[in-house]
């Protein structure tokens, strides 16, 4: 069995809620290279989106598992002077609040002091690109998501953990309140819109 590759983005979390022990973050980036000259296509997670069924583990250590990705979507927000599509893999997770693992793993994150996000995947299509500059780069087109972690330090740049309940960007230091009910559904909507604008462009390419 081929060895996952780990993809590591760093991240700052702002609001946590302890009751749901639900996080909203950006796990990846697609379309930049990363600190091991890969880079990773926008399309490369639609495959595993759809399929689902993606673990959280702590450290990737997938005999502990620590919760599971509710949803996710990538979002598209830019493009390079090659026409490269840039975005980022935006996933909602939830831990599992009945573990002690779970619970302990989930408050590591809510304090900051873990602040790293890292996708572990394997490679099922892949390329080797020259760029501008002359050097080689691997692109990954195509991929087996299988779990995502909490990590201190990895690949990936621009990662962060954007809330955990509430839809606020504001840092914990500056606001840290529980969400209501209705604020989860606007951030289920929120993923559900970009899957949404994903599949209308697939039906169209």
């Amino acid at each position: 069995m081929t060895n996952l590759i780990y993809k590591t983005v760093k991240s700052e979390t702002t609001t946590v809620d302890a009751a749901e022990g639900i996080v909203e973050a950006y796990v990846n980036s697609m379309g930049v290279v990363d600190a091991d000259n890969e880079i990773i296509d926008m399309g490369a997670f639609d495959q595993s989106i759809q399929k689902g069924g993606q673990s959280v583990a702590w450290f990737h250590d997938q005999s502990a598992p620590v919760g599971k990705v509710v949803d996710a979507a990538p979002l598209e927000l830019a493009s390079d002077e090659n026409q490269r599509r840039q975005g980022r893999l935006k996933a909602v997770m939830q831990f599992n609040m009945n573990t002690q693992r779970g619970r302990e793993a989930f408050a590591d994150v809510q304090f900051g002091s873990v602040k790293e996000w890292s996708v572990g995947f394997r490679a099922l299509e892949d390329d080797l690109e020259r760029m501008d500059g002359g050097e080689n780069v691997r692109v990954i087109k195509n991929l087996d998501w299988v779990e995502v972690s909490p990590v201190l330090r990895g690949a990936s740049p621009d990662t962060q953990t954007i809330i955990s309940k509430s839809a606020s960007d504001t840092p914990v230091a500056e606001k840290t309140t529980d969400a209501s009910d209705t604020e989860i559904e606007k951030m289920r909507l929120e993923i559900e819109i970009e899957t949404t604008k994903l599949d209308i462009t697939k039906a169209y390419s």
